[in-house]
């Protein structure tokens, strides 16, 4: 009989954990097709969240209690992926035209939709994680000089449009023309 203290040593077996669910999210204007995934693929929930302020809260409660750590997206930037980043959630960005690739591992005829996308996200996000780079927040400096482009091409738009704005067409090319054909007192022309 071996005594305890001489038993040999064996490793201890820990039940590997189970990969988080992964979610994908489906970019439109007015609102976003969202599907989770478990960790075999299948999917858990498929929704729809509007693109306003409660919907994108909606969304992240929606993430966070499905316990999905990651999300696939076709954008890298708006108010959807400062919603996702602002929560603590990896955000790894698939672009468009892979998307339409990879419809063709799950046997779609090419036909965009919407719900199909968001799973082919979230699953591509499932499968090939290792492969994918996950976004990171923007730095202060980074926001601050965002912000100053942004306006510095407003600005320029608003100067661009209000210099042409009520203004005959021909101004710019041929003044001499503008002055013929202005009615000059009395009712007539004057040539230049």
């Amino acid at each position: 009989m071996i005594d305890q203290d001489q038993a040999p040593a064996t490793p201890a077996t820990t039940p590997a954990a189970t990969p988080a669910p992964t979610a994908g999210i489906d970019w439109a204007s007015s609102d976003h097709a969202v599907a989770i995934v478990d960790a075999h693929g299948v999917q858990q929930d498929r929704f729809t969240i509007t693109h306003t302020a409660p919907g994108l809260r909606q969304l992240v409660a929606r993430l966070h209690r499905a316990g999905v750590d990651e999300v696939a997206i076709e954008r890298p930037d708006g108010p959807v992926v400062d919603a996702l980043l602002g929560a603590d959630l990896g955000v790894v960005v698939i672009a468009p035209n892979q998307v339409k690739n990879l419809r063709s591992r799950y046997g779609s005829a090419g036909n965009k939709d919407d719900g199909f996308d968001a799973y082919v996200l979230a699953d591509t996000l499932r499968t090939d994680r290792t492969r994918l780079r996950p976004l990171t927040r923007d730095s202060d400096a980074t926001i601050t000089l965002r912000m100053t482009v942004r306006s510095r091409l407003d600005l320029a738009t608003y100067r661009s449009k209000g210099k042409t704005a009520g203004q005959p067409a021909v101004s710019g090319g041929a003044p001499g023309r503008i002055r013929t054909y202005a009615p000059a007192s009395g009712g007539r022309c004057s040539i230049p």
